[in-house]
């Protein structure tokens, strides 16, 4: 008997931060959580991301993007 209502377990983790507090994200699927990495790093914050095993896998670089006026 197959149990339906189990739920998967993260594969990949993303440690954010701002320099002075952090927080993590877990994610199941890896290019929505590149895809979150890349939208936190637009609004200014350093990502982590890393395997469900502790491994890091890529980083991102805090980018300020200019608003227009």
């Amino acid at each position: 008997m197959v149990n339906e209502a189990r739920s998967t377990s993260p594969t990949v983790m993303l440690r954010i931060s701002d320099g002075s507090r952090e927080m993590r994200r877990a994610f199941t699927d890896f290019g929505q959580a590149v895809q979150s990495a890349e939208a936190y790093a637009g609004a200014g914050f350093m990502v982590d991301v890393i395997s469900a095993t502790g491994l890091f896998l890529m980083g991102f670089e805090p980018r300020w993007q200019g608003v227009a006026v």
